[in-house]
């Protein structure tokens, strides 16, 4: 099928959404499907060929507000004279524009969260997303979400079905530990916390009070940074750090995954996801790994990493203090945890569902 992708900023992914796509690519074209994939101007390169998929870049109005709803009316009026056989929409702020791409045989939409509750957004720009999620549910011909939760949540507040198809996640050895040593790190000698774009949901403030109540002895490293990042919250995290603390900023690449592969223990304190792929690649290299209980992350980490209270300082210290203490036992969970990981989190089944979504409207 010739499939256009809207709502993404664009490939090669750095954050969230935009990694989901960039690692679905390969798999779809590999299925047979024609894929263009719509970018800002500002983000990527245009091309006929990035992974078999083409790369199609519009403009837009650069506007904290204005940026996403501006691109996505470019991108949908593309649309009109290419001919596609479907429209795959990622996220559902884009949604207020679901009505506007034109496609022969539909539009598929996928929720990867919902924007209004994080805590950036103003009152304006809440309420606009809230509206997109109504228009998420009741315009698309086929409706997805990449949270289990959050797809109950959907269908019992609208009454729509609403698929659940989970993220995958890229299976990688350990690079080398050698990387370490621009750090002053040793393998096993740190714990490790990754962000991606840092703001109040993040949950950092709640580690920081959480690290020197329990003392561990070891640097707590904390990666993250780059676009989209609360940067009076980063701010005000680096100046008050405890002793001990090390923020590295945003990494990609051998030297983010160096520090998952090695950390003593990778934490996850997030008040809000839908599904991490920080909590996923934290699993995936079976590292003990301690996670805040909200649902989302409960759905993907349950039976295979260690829960505290979102949120609670105290829980979190408990928690780090319980896996360092019976850490032949943790370690074993964590190989257990990868294991689970590889069986359910795998790009190319994950690339086969959607595929089965999109024959369906053949049909």
């Amino acid at each position: 099928m010739k499939i256009a992708v809207l709502g993404i900023k664009g490939v090669p992914g750095r954050h969230g959404v935009e990694v989901v796509v960039d690692s679905l690519i390969p798999h779809l074209t590999a299925l047979g499907h024609d894929i263009t994939v719509y970018a800002y101007k500002s983000y990527s390169q245009a091309t006929d060929d990035y992974h078999g998929a083409r790369i199609a870049t519009v403009s837009g109005t650069p506007g904290k507000n204005t940026q996403m709803i501006s691109h996505m009316f470019s991108a949908s009026l593309d649309t009109w004279r290419r001919g596609y056989d479907l429209i795959h929409i990622h996220s559902v702020d884009p949604c207020l524009l679901a009505w506007l791409p034109r496609a022969k045989r539909g539009v598929v939409a996928t929720s990867h969260g919902q924007a209004y509750i994080r805590k950036k957004w103003g009152l304006v720009a809440g309420t606009m997303s809230r509206v997109a999620e109504r228009f998420f549910v009741r315009i698309p011909d086929v409706v997805t979400s990449v949270s289990k939760p959050l797809a109950e949540y959907y269908s019992a507040k609208y009454h729509r079905e609403v698929l659940y198809i989970p993220n995958g996640v890229d299976i990688r050895p350990a690079p080398d530990p050698t990387l370490l040593e621009k750090w002053q790190l040793r393998p096993g000698g740190f714990l490790f916390a990754s962000a991606g774009r840092i703001e109040r949901t993040k949950g950092l403030d709640t580690l920081l009070a959480a690290y020197p109540r329990v003392k561990p002895g070891l640097p707590l490293v904390i990666a993250g940074g780059g676009a989209g990042t609360d940067a009076a919250y980063y701010d005000s995290l680096v100046k008050t750090k405890p002793e001990g603390v090390r923020f590295v900023g945003f990494l990609t690449g051998d030297d983010l995954h160096c520090l998952y592969a090695y950390a003593r223990v990778f934490i996850f304190p997030s008040e809000y996801e839908a599904m991490s792929m920080a909590l996923l690649e934290g699993l995936s290299f079976g590292v003990p790994t301690i996670y805040s209980d909200i649902p989302e992350n409960v759905a993907v980490a349950d039976g295979i990493g260690y829960p505290f209270k979102v949120s609670d300082a105290d829980a979190l210290a408990g928690a780090l203090r319980g896996v360092l203490a019976n850490y032949d036992g943790a370690a074993a969970l964590g190989r257990k945890a990868r294991e689970q990981v590889v069986a359910r989190h795998d790009w190319k089944a994950v690339a086969a569902v959607y595929h089965q979504v999109y024959r369906s409207l053949e049909r």
